[in-house]
């Protein structure tokens, strides 16, 4: 008995090598075909492939499949170097490859391409579809989603990715459509009036699908300005004087009963003092702030904090609620700059204590500041002398890598 080596053109278009035993039937190398092309995702299946001897078209896995490879009486006569096409199985539409069945194998054909060329999202959700199909008719009891694709459907998944260049990279497709503020000082398109130095700002436009602009809740004296004398990794921010400047988005209806949320700032405290925030709800919660000398969150029912004092350096803030986790510790998670500053640790671990959810009050959140509570006509309290270069703002539990994704992006963007 010897081995034979041949070539093969996948499903997916890679080209590749297997090794079979000259006893081998040629339907069998079809195994080794998927071990090769698809050995991670593991997601393809040999009812996907029908396969033909590239020299000799005839030969297929239909008409040979029992067949040994070797050469000899009998034998189909495969030698070293021969290359076995590989063909998407489209056979019998109206029976066993439907229309449905044919859907699917695209999607996992797509998946393992994807997988191969080093894109973050390959895992998909064929429901993201704007139509599926149930045999050879169109199923429109399993077709959510009414308005179209939505961004980045059907791949749902994300893998850890060292420099995104976006929030869209950085997520998944559940992630990505649950993004409701995407305030981003480093675009100059987002200020009115236009971005200049030490002007006030009466907008910040939102990047987000929501459109949730901010503005000062206040006359003229509470605008933040926009700076960039000093530029932080090339691009310009917004400042905040700690005294009375304020943005507030408002109406803010999706922070309203909210179980789950996930946070993140890129920004920059000018004063090590307590009682500073860098936003919040206007019931104050859902805040991220300092006390005791140290960074902490102002969200009800929490309790611990942070291990690192408060500075005056740059750092990339992530604040996550989920209270749909079993356990009280697993609820809520405060790091800073891609640590659990409780342990110190690089991974993604929990705070301590219980987050509760957000009340049907809470419309409305404040930048530079939080909501002094209860009642809007409170107003901001808090104020922080800060910088803020970025914000984003779910309304979604993010996952360990996507926390960590969006951590690289921003620290990436500006360089902390």
């Amino acid at each position: 008995m010897a081995n034979i080596t041949l070539n093969y053109r996948g499903l997916t278009g890679k080209r590749g090598t297997i090794t079979a035993a000259d006893t081998a039937t040629f339907v069998s190398l079809i195994t080794l075909i998927i071990a090769d092309e698809d050995p991670t995702v593991g997601v393809l299946t040999s009812s996907d492939y029908d396969i033909a001897l590239e020299r000799d078209t005839s030969i297929t896995d239909v008409a040979n499949g029992s067949d040994p490879i070797a050469a000899g009486a009998g034998n189909l006569g495969l030698v070293n170097g021969d290359t076995i096409i590989c063909i998407d199985d489209k056979k019998n539409l109206l029976t066993t490859n439907t229309k449905e069945v044919r859907q699917l194998r695209k999607l996992r054909i797509a998946s393992v391409k994807r997988y191969a060329e080093g894109k973050a999202n390959y895992t998909y959700d064929a429901t993201s579809l704007p139509d599926t199909y149930n045999d050879n008719l169109p199923g429109a009891d399993d077709n959510p989603n009414t308005g179209g694709l939505l961004p980045k459907r059907p791949w749902i998944s994300v893998s850890e990715i060292a420099t995104p260049l976006t929030p869209s990279e950085a997520v998944g497709s559940n992630a990505i459509v649950n993004l409701q503020v995407w305030y981003d000082a480093a675009d100059t398109e987002q200020y009115v009036p236009s971005a200049t130095d030490e002007t006030g700002i009466t907008q910040l436009k939102d990047k987000s699908a929501f459109a949730h602009n901010a503005n000062p809740l206040g006359g003229a004296t509470v605008r933040p300005s926009y700076e960039d004398t000093t530029l932080q990794n090339g691009y310009g921010y917004v400042e905040f004087d700690g005294v009375n400047d304020n943005f507030y988005i408002n109406p803010f209806p999706q922070i309203s009963e909210q179980n789950t949320y996930t946070i993140f700032f890129a920004a920059k405290l000018n004063d090590t003092a307590d009682g500073q925030a860098l936003g919040g709800v206007n019931q104050g919660g859902l805040s991220i702030r300092t006390a005791g000398g140290v960074f902490t969150t102002g969200t009800a029912g929490l309790t611990g904090t942070t291990a690192v004092s408060v500075d005056t350096d740059w750092h990339v803030f992530a604040m996550r609620i989920d209270l749909g986790q079993g356990t009280d510790a697993a609820r809520s998670l405060l790091r800073i700059d891609g640590h659990n500053k409780s342990t110190g640790a690089n991974d993604i671990s929990s705070y301590s204590g219980t987050a509760d959810a957000t009340t049907g009050t809470n419309d409305g959140y404040f930048l530079g500041c939080r909501g002094a509570g209860g009642s809007d006509s409170a107003g901001p309290t808090a104020y922080a002398a800060m910088y803020m270069g970025e914000v984003l703002m779910f309304n979604y539990a993010l996952t360990d890598i996507e926390v960590k994704n969006i951590e690289n992006y921003l620290s990436n963007k500006w360089d902390i």
